[in-house]
């Protein structure tokens, strides 16, 4: 046949329909096999009784022997350039007039047959190679009187001993196409995990997708925190425009803030000023002034008595690391003091 389309499904649907009107059985009940398509654009096509060609495979499914190829016996002839190929025993004639074409006849048909294939064929063959049991004698009469050379060669027992010689030829059209091609016993063993594979794959795809999601989450997050952070670490260091390590900076500038860090000037700051905080609590002294300088600060104090300034200075010079120094004067009701704070190495 000849079907324009190289899509191989679409080959097996329409070749039945494209040989239903030279087939005598109805195609609902034959079996088609392709072949492949030739350099011409034919596609060789082998036609089976469907029931048979199932029944074959159940007989050997039953016996245990697995199959892998099913062809047309006239295809494992011999074959030479522009020469045909018949083969006869008691049943019939195999003819092969090409390397995927031949006919099959009733013996007795032969002698009418071959003349009707002669003049039908575009290039008729110079030679014919005939093949006959050893012990058939009649066997070269059944060609009458064509005009070719001829020759005849004999096999002995059964003509399998022919086919077996050219087997490979008939493996290019093997009947066993499409879910009857060919299926090693570990494929069978194979055949009911499919569905567990398929329930993991589609599990393993349910996970990919929920996990993209959850990512696509945590991204969103993680902007919304970065954007959260650079604020805080805005409003802690006023000013800045560089983000970069921004928790090793709050870190350092914590440990700055605690007096941890390297004795810097605002660091002695912010630790006299801390002790002086605790000492000042319940006291009766108000300051009127404060001055920092050189690591040491000094304070304009005035309280009710003097026992309340000392009292300060006691307390002060309990911390460690500060060092105190307090001058005093009287004035009318009033005690003023002047009280300095170093901090000691």
């Amino acid at each position: 046949v000849r079907i324009p389309s190289n899509n191989r499904q679409r080959q097996l649907q329409a070749a039945p329909y494209a040989l239903e009107d030279s087939l005598a059985s109805d195609i609902d009940k034959l079996y088609f096999a392709l072949g492949k398509k030739q350099a011409n654009d034919d596609i060789p096509v082998v036609t089976i009784d469907r029931q048979m060609f199932l029944s074959t495979l159940e007989q050997f499914r039953q016996a245990g022997i697995f199959i892998d190829t099913l062809a047309a016996d006239c295809l494992a002839l011999p074959l030479e350039k522009d020469s045909w190929t018949i083969l006869v025993d008691a049943n019939g004639a195999l003819i092969k007039t090409g390397t995927s074409k031949g006919h099959f006849c009733d013996r007795d048909i032969l002698p009418t047959l071959l003349p009707v294939l002669f003049k039908q064929a575009p290039q008729p063959p110079r030679s014919l190679l005939f093949y006959h049991e050893q012990q058939d004698a009649h066997a070269a009469e059944l060609l009458g009187s064509l005009d070719v050379s001829l020759q005849i060669q004999s096999y002995t027992g059964h003509p399998l001993t022919v086919f077996a010689g050219n087997l490979s030829d008939a493996r290019e059209l093997n009947l066993l196409q499409g879910k009857f091609a060919p299926k090693r016993e570990s494929s069978r063993l194979l055949q009911p995990w499919k569905s567990v594979a398929a329930v993991a794959v589609v599990w393993i795809v349910l996970q990919l997708i929920y996990a993209g999601f959850e990512i696509k989450q945590l991204q969103a997050r993680n902007q919304q925190l970065t954007s959260a952070i650079e604020t805080e670490f805005k409003r802690a260091n006023p000013g800045t425009r560089n983000f970069s390590n921004m928790q090793k900076r709050m870190e350092r500038r914590l440990q700055e803030l605690r007096g941890g860090g390297s004795g810097s000037d605002e660091e002695a700051f912010l630790e006299l000023l801390s002790g002086a905080a605790q000492s000042f609590g319940n006291q009766a002294v108000t300051i009127h002034g404060m001055v920092y300088n050189n690591k040491h600060i000094d304070m304009e104090l005035q309280a009710s008595s003097l026992q309340a300034l000392e009292s300060v200075k006691n307390k002060l010079n309990s911390i460690k690391n500060i060092k105190t120094t307090l001058s005093t004067s009287v004035e009318k009701d009033k005690v003023k003091g002047r009280l300095r704070l170093e901090r000691q190495s």
